[in-house]
């Protein structure tokens, strides 16, 4: 049985964020994160970015729980193009962590000789930074130490051009006070991919696949052919049957 699949898959929370994704593609949001870094050091921001995860669907329980019962897979040949990249999971105390630690002191310092190019690429090696485990409270999921690193995690982030003046990292105490302002400024960015880059469709329950099929029929029949929307409609499966059958 493999451990990662050949596709990334994306988790949503409702029915109709599902459909939205497949009519107008991927929105972004902002992320908010507590990076711990070596010395009890931290990090501390969020940043705007689309997750997902390579974990095949017979071992996605945990994710169902944590980021929702349905969810869109799309083609790992897409993900490269896009420049979706895994995370790089860290230890604490590792030496890893050490030098990530190392890089934002130097970004922060008032008189530090970096450029404002290498300031940003290390913006860039952090927001791809994930603790291999800690607290997560979400939904049902409310765990102390939770092994972040099971959910193999990739992230699309885009480049500072493509956020049209919004920001690329927001202090975690900024953006708390002003989460909808954020990520209203980034609300209509989309990233699309064609019918042929969809592996899954996932919805909550067996009985709301009719739903996705009248979505899809009416949404692509002018993106596809007849025999395209008919293996469309076979990638479309539910958390039910999964968690029953897998």
């Amino acid at each position: 049985m493999p451990i990662s699949t050949n596709s990334i898959i994306h988790y949503t929370d409702t029915i109709a964020k599902l459909e939205a994704i497949l009519v107008e593609g991927l929105g972004i949001k902002y992320c908010a994160e507590k990076l711990a870094l070596h010395g009890e050091s931290h990090s501390h921001a969020a940043h705007p970015m689309i997750s997902f995860c390579d974990v095949p669907l017979s071992q996605s329980y945990k994710h169902f729980s944590a980021y929702g019962k349905y969810g869109i897979g799309l083609s790992k040949t897409w993900a490269n193009n896009m420049g979706v990249n895994p995370v790089l999971y860290i230890e604490s105390k590792s030496s890893i962590s050490k030098t990530i630690k190392n890089l934002i002191t130097e970004r922060r310092k008032k008189d530090s000789n970096l450029t404002d190019v290498q300031k940003d690429e290390i913006l860039r090696i952090k927001c791809f930074t994930k603790n291999y485990s800690g607290p997560l409270k979400r939904k049902e999921m409310n765990e102390k130490n939770y092994r972040f690193y099971d959910e193999r995690e990739w992230r699309l982030v885009p480049e500072a051009e493509q956020l049209d003046g919004a920001k690329f990292s927001v202090s975690l105490s900024a953006y708390e006070k002003e989460k909808d302002d954020y990520n209203d400024k980034i609300k209509d960015m989309r990233f699309t991919f064609m019918p042929n880059d969809i592996s899954y469709i996932i919805v909550d329950k067996t009985q709301e696949i009719p739903q996705i099929i009248n979505k899809l029929r009416s949404e692509y029949s002018n993106r596809c052919t007849a025999q395209e929307l008919d293996i469309l409609f076979s990638k479309i499966s539910s958390t039910e049957q999964i968690l029953s059958d897998y």
